[in-house]
């Protein structure tokens, strides 16, 4: 068996990874319409690395929004923080932690996104699970993975791919509901679901 899939980035460039993330942000409106993204939301960015998603949620969320930016290399993070101070956005709060444990300090959330993330870690279920209590009740969550029956000509390896089935399966044992599925190109799919009381 060749080297293993390297699961946790710390091997990465981080502008090659923001510019890899940059190239996902045609599935964006799609996710942040599906969770209902607005002005003066609290969000988590699961797995938010060096921040694109993030810095776009900020947009959305505007001044009175807070954007919570959740990853476990502190370096990723960093990299966000120069790119906040360089664009003026004070509405990103940056938190380096393992999402399978993170604690998140303030009220609960009104929505989340964990998009090309469940594939970098061997805790999925855990992830979810954490993810449940640090939102409010009918609080929607976004999952954007790569789809397994793709071409695989960007993203990861057909191998390392996670089929809806199954996070639809870690969902419902976290106590979310289905709320849509959606496959947005022939590489990704995306997952909406709802915290359940």
């Amino acid at each position: 068996m060749a080297g293993a899939y390297p699961r946790d980035m710390s091997h990465s460039n981080w502008t090659e990874v923001f510019a890899r993330q940059a190239l996902r942000a045609e599935l964006m409106a799609d996710w942040f319409d599906a969770i209902g993204i607005k002005p003066g939301d609290r969000v988590l960015d699961v797995g938010a690395g060096p921040g694109y998603v993030s810095l776009a949620l900020a947009e959305l969320v505007g001044r009175d929004g807070v954007v919570v930016a959740i990853d476990r290399s502190a370096d990723a993070l960093a990299y966000l923080a120069e790119l906040q101070q360089a664009r003026g956005v004070a509405q990103i709060t940056r938190i380096a932690a393992d999402a399978a444990t993170v604690e998140v300090p303030g009220p609960p959330a009104d929505a989340a996104l964990v998009t090309m993330v469940l594939h970098h870690t061997d805790a999925p279920p855990a992830i979810l699970a954490c993810l449940r209590g640090l939102l409010r009740p009918g609080a929607r969550l976004l999952i954007g993975e790569f789809h397994p029956e793709g071409p695989c000509e960007i993203g990861v390896k057909r191998e390392h791919r996670v089929a809806p089935e199954r996070i639809e399966a870690w969902c419902d044992e976290a106590g979310f509901e289905i709320v849509d599925y959606r496959r947005q190109t022939p590489e990704h799919y995306m997952l909406v679901v709802e915290r359940e009381p």
